[in-house]
């Protein structure tokens, strides 16, 4: 019993320890230091791998790469995760992950991998305006491949939703005369 009350203590305090340095890197993050944030989260990540505050960090690292377009790197991070995305619990986590793999897969040509990516996030998502964000993901991929009518079906749902947020109003009202135009009607 105290064996194993010894390792469960450990257990709780490495969870703690991981996501208070996650909080810490955020707050760093948060107050302009992205360099200084960078490097907690990478520490948290190779130091508390399987943590919550792993996760945490993973997506503030993806996002940053992503930002930085640097693909290889974001590709190198989610295949470094010790667990696969779909077992993750958190379910803005889980879609912002499958956005970041669907982003991934576009940048490299991939429109097929990108739309499984870009409709698993939109399956993962409890938040209807983070859906909205991730659907206006798959609209693209669909007018990469020149689907407008199934595009525009898609994007009158979305200018139809009460509680869309002004950055993705204009998005799809822009994707919408993309499509419109490209359809000639």
């Amino acid at each position: 019993i105290s064996v194993f009350s010894f390792y469960n203590n450990m257990g709780n305090e490495r969870i703690e320890s991981s996501s208070e340095i996650a909080g810490l890197a955020q707050n760093t993050f948060i107050n302009g230091s992205i360099d200084e944030a960078m490097v907690k989260f990478e520490r948290v990540l190779n130091d508390y791998p399987k943590t919550s505050g792993a996760l945490q960090s993973l997506v503030y690292l993806l996002s940053d790469a992503i930002n930085k377009e640097d693909y290889m790197a974001a590709k190198g991070m989610i295949e470094k995760l010790k667990i696969g995305i779909s077992s993750i619990n958190d379910p803005v986590v889980k879609a912002t992950l499958y956005k970041i793999q669907g982003d991934i897969e576009l940048y490299d040509g991939n429109m097929d991998n990108a739309m499984s990516y870009y409709n698993k996030a939109v399956k993962s998502s409890k938040n209807p305006s983070l859906e909205i964000k991730y659907k206006l993901d798959v609209i693209t991929v669909l007018l990469r491949q020149e689907e407008y009518k199934q595009a525009i079906t898609m994007l009158k749902d979305i200018q139809d939703f009460d509680d869309i947020g002004f950055n993705e109003k204009n998005k799809a009202e822009e994707l919408q005369a993309f499509a419109t135009q490209k359809l000639g009607t």
